[in-house]
């Protein structure tokens, strides 16, 4: 982890995570950009060959971004929300939103 230092410690500084949350963030987002890549790169070479056998070359491509948008990307974002809500916790422990005046207080 010596080469990203300093992406841990953007992290760190920049959404307030400790060591072990800005590492997690970096895996995921290192993750999702290569899953990514991965899908693209398949389609890619799916909708290449579909091109030279004359069939409907697109397809491939549309399929691969779509199933990352509905099955992979909501995963990931759910698991750099965990990570944002510790942080925000841990930094505002009375909550991060705001309040109305006299809210909170109970009236007769």
């Amino acid at each position: 982890m010596e080469d990203n230092r300093g992406d841990l410690e953007d992290y760190m500084q920049r959404y307030g995570y400790d060591e072990k949350e800005a590492e997690a963030a970096y895996h995921l987002r290192r993750a999702r950009s290569l899953i990514g890549e991965m899908y693209t790169d398949e389609a890619g070479a799916e909708a290449l060959i579909a091109e030279v056998l004359g069939t409907a070359g697109g397809l491939p491509r549309t399929y691969a971004q779509m199933f990352l948008m509905s099955s992979v990307i909501p995963h990931f974002d759910a698991l750099q929300n965990l990570l944002v809500r510790r942080s925000l916790a841990r930094q505002y422990p009375e909550g991060w939103g705001r309040r109305q005046e006299g809210e909170g207080t109970e009236e007769g």
